[in-house]
């Protein structure tokens, strides 16, 4: 085969580029579009985690009092601004989740129990992980164990995956479990509870050791008392 000259090589670039030239820019415009979406969607990612972090450093500051003292009402309201923020703006980031499960503890520390559950739902229906989840899905069945909702509680545990928090999942699978007269379940319950924790905590050994079934006590009789069943007819 003759040898190519290097005009022939030259019209052989420009025929393909002819023929190509519109494909290979089209495909270079979607490569750089894909570049630069994904960096500037990472950018506001990024951006937005950082500022849901500082709303809810701000809402712990808010909310944190000492041991001795009582969170006022001042407070309070400025805790629960903040969280509504944090849901409304930043709905799907962890900070918004915990900030719900946050105002949802001091609820119930108010004995405000549809509040706490209010919060605790919008937690479930706003995608968190599966951990979060497990929290959320645990303490909604606590709330409504506080409510003497047991079956309701007993059908959310049903449907929880415990996800590392075993301890605490079958801890209060125990307490609903008795409070709706089933103790022989209950005992399995915080038996689980026992031995999933890896700091034992007194309170489960407590209830664990109020159910344990008794052991069968066989009365003895003094001999020279003893009487058969036949003498004593």
């Amino acid at each position: 085969m003759a040898d190519v000259t290097e005009e022939e090589q030259v019209e052989a670039i420009k025929r393909w580029f002819s023929e190509n030239g519109t494909f290979l820019v089209v495909g270079i415009v979607v490569v750089l579009a894909i570049v630069f979406g994904y960096r500037t969607w990472e950018t506001q990612t990024r951006e937005a985690a950082e500022a849901a972090s500082v709303k809810y450093e701000e809402l712990v500051v808010a909310v944190t009092v000492s041991p001795l003292e009582e969170l006022s009402e001042e407070n309070l309201s400025t805790g629960q601004f903040i969280a509504e923020e944090l849901k409304q703006n930043y709905s799907g980031t962890t900070y918004a989740h915990f900030a719900a499960m946050h105002i949802a503890k001091i609820h119930v520390q108010g004995g405000d129990l549809d509040a706490a559950l209010k919060e605790l739902e919008w937690v479930l229906a706003n995608d968190p992980d599966e951990k979060i989840k497990a929290i959320a899905n645990i303490r909604v069945a606590r709330v409504l164990h506080g409510q003497a909702k047991d079956e309701d509680a007993l059908a959310v545990l049903d449907k929880t995956n415990s996800a590392g928090h075993e301890a605490s999942y079958d801890e209060l699978r125990g307490d609903v479990l008795l409070a709706m007269g089933k103790p022989d379940e209950a005992r399995e319950a915080y038996q689980r509870a026992v031995n999933a924790q890896i700091n034992k905590r007194p309170m489960t050994q407590m209830k664990l050791d109020d159910l344990v079934a008794p052991k069968s006590v066989i009365a003895v009789d003094d001999g020279d008392d003893a009487s058969t069943p036949e003498e004593s007819e």
